[in-house]
């Protein structure tokens, strides 16, 4: 399946940073991933972690940042955005 998925320019550069500081070699990226749950009104839940790809991976690259989905998740962020955004309560941690 080929993923259709957006990534803000914000949201690379925060992410880049991460990877950048935990990633052990070139070839990781940021796999994003179903946490499970998602039943009822709450929808699907995903989570973010450092990864290699495999070969059933989709591998997308968005402002240099390289994005690693499985098949599975492929399907429920198939048309999803990404973002990042800062409210009072982040700056005040």
């Amino acid at each position: 399946m080929s993923l259709t998925l957006t990534v803000t320019k914000d949201a690379a550069e925060r992410l880049g940073m991460i990877v950048a500081q935990q990633a052990e070699s070139e070839e990781q990226g940021l796999r994003i991933f179903s946490r499970g749950g998602g039943c009822g009104c709450s929808g699907p839940s995903f989570a973010m972690g450092i990864d290699k790809a495999s070969d059933v991976d989709n591998v997308l690259s968005f402002h240099g940042v390289r994005f690693i989905v499985d098949p599975d998740t492929a399907t429920s962020l198939e048309g999803a955005s990404i973002d990042y955004t800062e409210d009072d309560l982040m700056r005040k941690g």
